[in-house]
């Protein structure tokens, strides 16, 4: 039964199958967590931005969809490229970016504690100036974007040894 050609596809899939969960963790892994500290440390901000300053939902590939995000990305952003981003934000902070065009910078608005991706103006239940806070840093990219991935692998190697015995 030990037969190295019995075991032959089975254990391909099962190779294969690990090689899919991997690669497609590594994907939904690519939002840049060490960002947000470099933009607090290089405009010298009091509290850390969230990922939600660049990124929509679930920092992924694809997530950087916020105005601030695409002026950063069209100042030569590359992910997990530090000096990339600083590089950005020199830039956003030369050119006086408004990405939500409010008419107060971006590299402003972020030392404000306010959030660049949305106008001064009113907050969406129409008070003024409330609805321009950062968004709250607990959540994000900072937040072990690949852990699902790792309790997957760690599963699959579980019931694998698990059928040996």
């Amino acid at each position: 039964m030990n037969n190295p050609s019995n075991r032959g596809l089975p254990h391909m899939l099962a190779r294969a199958s690990l090689l899919g969960v991997v690669l497609l963790g590594a994907t939904a892994a690519r939002a840049t967590p060490g960002f947000p500290p470099v933009i607090r440390t290089e405009l010298g901000l009091s509290t850390q931005p969230s990922c939600a300053v660049c990124h929509q939902g679930n920092p992924a590939v694809g997530t950087v969809t916020t105005p601030f995000g695409a002026s950063l990305r069209a100042r030569g952003l590359v992910f997990y490229d530090d000096a990339s981003l600083r590089k950005a934000l020199t830039a956003l902070d030369t050119e006086k970016v408004d990405s939500d065009g409010d008419g107060t910078p971006d590299t402003e608005e972020l030392k404000a504690g306010r959030d660049p991706n949305k106008s001064d103006g009113a907050s969406p239940g129409g008070e003024p100036g409330g609805g321009n806070a950062l968004p709250d840093p607990s959540y994000g990219c900072g937040a072990a974007p690949g852990a699902p991935v790792g309790l997957l692998l760690g599963g699959l190697w579980l019931l694998r040894r698990r059928r040996r015995e």
